[in-house]
C-alpha cells in the first residue's frame, strides 16, 4: 500500500468494506492458500477468467516508461514490465503488492488504463485509492492477519512475502481502524 502521486481517475463511489470484500471473494474464486501469493502461477489462472497478460521489455513497451505495470480493460490485459516480472517470479516483494493493485482495477472494472490526475474527488471515487485498498486486502487478508497473530509490520512482511512498506502501512491500518471501531 503506497500512497500515489496521482489521484488515478474518476470512478463510481465505492467503501472499504465493498472493495475489501471483492478482495476477498476474488481469493476465494481463485482458490489462493493463506499467506504469499504464487503470481506467477496466478497469472495464468487468471486466463481462465477472461484476463490476459503480456511481458514487455523497455524496447517494445507500450506504456511510458516510468510505468511498471497497468490493467487495459479495453484488451483485458495486464502489461508487465520485464523487471518487474521477473522480480514476481523471484518471489519480490513490491511485485507482489504491484500484481494486487493492477488486479484490483481489473476487478472492480475501472474503465481507463492509465493514471490521470483528477481535481477534488473524494477518496473513496479515485480509482487508485480503490485498487491499493483492493491490492492490500487482496495480498494481505485482514482475516489471516488476526488468524495468524500477525502483530508486528515484520510478521505480516514475511507471512505474505510483501515489502515492510507495505506490511507497515497495513498494520496500521488494521489496528488502527479496530481500535477506532472499539472507542
Amino acid at each position: 500500500m503506497y500512497t500515489s502521486a496521482h489521484q488515478g481517475y474518476p470512478v463510481a463511489p465505492r467503501s472499504r468494506r465493498d472493495i475489501e470484500a471483492a478482495a476477498t471473494h476474488a481469493r476465494r474464486v481463485l482458490g489462493l492458500p493463506d499467506g504469499r501469493i504464487d503470481i506467477p502461477k496466478l497469472l495464468d489462472q487468471l486466463t481462465q477468467y477472461g484476463i490476459q497478460y503480456d511481458v514487455f521489455d523497455s524496447h517494445s513497451s507500450p506504456l511510458p516508461r516510468e510505468v511498471e505495470a497497468c490493467y487495459s480493460p479495453s484488451d483485458q490485459t495486464l502489461y508487465i514490465r520485464d523487471s518487474i516480472y521477473a522480480e514476481m517470479v523471484r518471489g519480490g516483494q513490491r511485485a507482489i503488492f504491484t500484481f494486487g493493485h493492477e488486479l484490483g482495477h481489473a476487478v472492480l472494472a475501472h474503465q481507463q488504463g492509465f493514471n490521470r490526475q483528477v481535481a477534488s474527488v473524494p477518496k473513496y471515487c479515485q480509482s487508485e485509492w480503490q485498487a491499493n485498498v483492493f491490492a492490500a486486502e487482496f495480498t494481505m487478508p485482514k482475516d489471516q492477519i488476526n488468524q495468524y497473530v500477525l502483530r508486528t509490520p515484520e510478521t505480516i512482511a514475511q507471512f505474505f512475502g510483501v515489502s515492510l512498506a507495505a506490511a507497515r502501512v497495513r498494520h496500521n491500518d488494521v489496528f488502527n481502524r479496530e481500535r477506532e471501531m472499539m472507542s
